[in-house]
Formats: structure tokens, C-alpha cells, sequence
């Protein structure tokens, strides 16, 4: 199993004084770019890997939740112990642009709402849920896992 790093990506110890890595701290640049651009932590994180950058000396397994930290790390830009690597204005539109996906729900309509506190599974009594979002592929289906479920799931 991989270590956990102690020294936030992008970083490296020399001399008792932790300094930015040059190849790392290039990465978290465009960790920030890409994610301005569009990609998902997701897609970012097979980037990384694709590119053969190493998360960790020993691995170079990316995942969406690495991404998600290097933006969130207000480390990058700068402190008493470590330099900057990344300007406050990339910083912040970054991290807005994470908050603003983070908080977009789709609100149910009532009309679906009051099916909702309705329909119940013929198989185990429990409440159905509906699975797919507010798209057309929505469904409904029973989420116990000692059910047999649904041959076939309920549309709207």
C-alpha cells in the first residue's frame, strides 16, 4: 500500500527547508489549467497517470480525490513555510469553480416529490427511489439490498 505524503504534492524537503519541486510544482500548475479548462478531477487524475507523473516516489496512481486536494490546498499559495506556486486569482477561480459544481443540485419537482413519499416496493414494503437524476432516464427502483429488485424499473 502507497504512502501517504507528508510534504503536500508539489513539494520537496532540501536542506531542513521545504522548497518547491520543480517537476511537481509544474504538475499542480497544470493540475489548475486543466481544471479551468474544463476536465473533471476525474479526467485530470488519468492526465497524471497517462503523463507518468508520480503522485508518491513509489506510485503513480492518480484519483479524482488527489485532484480535489492539490485545489483545495491553500498551501500553494505560499505561507511562511512554503513558496507559492500558484497565483491567488488561478487559486480562487479554481476553488469557485469548484464550489459552484459542488453546490448545483437538481431540485426535484413536487409533482415528483409527492410520488415519492407514495410508492413503495411490492416486494419488501420498502420506499423506492429514483435513480438517474431530473433527465429522461430517470427510473425508479428499490435500493434494499435484500431485495430482489425490480424485473424492470418504474419511469416516470
Amino acid at each position: 500500500m502507497p504512502k501517504n505524503r507528508v510534504i503536500p504534492f508539489g513539494y520537496r524537503m532540501k536542506d531542513g527547508k521545504i522548497i518547491a519541486d520543480l517537476a511537481e510544482s509544474k504538475a499542480v500548475v497544470k493540475i489548475f489549467e486543466e481544471y479551468l479548462n474544463g476536465s473533471s478531477f476525474l479526467q485530470i487524475a488519468k492526465l497524471m497517470e497517462s503523463e507518468k507523473i508520480r503522485y508518491t516516489a513509489d506510485s503513480e496512481h492518480w484519483n479524482k480525490n488527489m485532484i480535489k486536494r492539490i485545489i483545495e490546498n491553500e498551501k500553494y499559495l505560499g505561507n511562511d513555510k512554503y513558496p507559492q506556486i500558484i497565483s491567488e486569482k488561478f487559486f480562487s477561480m479554481a476553488n469557485e469553480k469548484r464550489i459552484l459544481k459542488a453546490t448545483l443540485v437538481c431540485v426535484i419537482p413536487e409533482d415528483l416529490q409527492e410520488i415519492r413519499n407514495r410508492i413503495f416496493c411490492l416486494e419488501c414494503g420498502h420506499r423506492l427511489s429514483r435513480i438517474g437524476g431530473n433527465c429522461r432516464s430517470a427510473k425508479w427502483d428499490c435500493r434494499n439490498p435484500d431485495c430482489y429488485r425490480l424485473q424492470y424499473q418504474l419511469t416516470d
